[in-house]
């Protein structure tokens, strides 16, 4: 009884190892044009992705690249993928709370051509970059403003007051350019909210 049991497991396990084998013999053959085409539309219904993103994840999945090169073809004559749009709608997105800097680094990453994200980028003029920069330290002034000196800590000499100030200027200017705001937006939003004067 009990060694007819156990051949019956064993037989069970081979079968469910024998499945497991063949999703792995599955999952290590090339997409077909269709699995291919279905993979892609799923992927933009959840959000956009460039050209090159999308030309990557068909290469993980092991779609030859005549075939991924035919796909994305076509998702871009049906203006389904459209790098230009791609990036207007990033740099737009975006342009409140980073700079030209981070923004022109982040669509070459994502594979965007310069020449086609330069337009987007290049709405981006001084004035707004100085704008977007002062609103974004204004909205994080809990973090970046000077704190005032402790009352119980005595009367704040010149020398200590330029330190403190001079210090928390050094942390919005950082923050500013990880942010990709060039130096000139970064002086213009550091002298609009007044806080660093000595």
């Amino acid at each position: 009884m009990s060694r007819r049991r156990g051949g019956r497991s064993a037989r069970r396990r081979a079968g469910s190892g024998a499945g497991e084998g063949a999703a792995r013999e599955d999952a290590r053959r090339p997409a077909s044009r269709e699995r291919a085409w279905e993979y892609l539309l799923n992927l933009l219904t959840r959000q956009d992705y460039t050209v090159a993103e999308l030309r990557a994840k068909l290469a993980r999945r092991g779609v030859e690249e005549g075939l991924a090169v035919e796909l994305l073809a076509r998702l871009v004559e049906l203006r389904l993928v459209d790098d230009a749009s791609y990036a207007e709608r990033y740099v737009s997105n975006r342009r409140l709370s980073h700079g030209r800097l981070v923004l022109r680094r982040e669509l070459v990453r994502r594979g965007v051509d310069e020449q086609v994200a330069a337009p987007h980028l290049g709405a981006l003029d001084p004035d707004q970059q100085a704008a977007a920069a002062t609103a974004l330290l204004r909205k994080l002034a809990w973090r970046y403003r000077p704190a005032e000196p402790d009352e119980g800590e005595g009367e704040e000499d010149e020398h200590a007051r330029f330190v403190r100030l001079k210090r928390a200027e050094a942390r919005a200017r950082a923050f500013l350019a990880r942010r990709g705001f060039d130096p000139e937006a970064t002086q213009s939003a550091i002298e609009a909210v007044g806080w660093f004067e000595t």
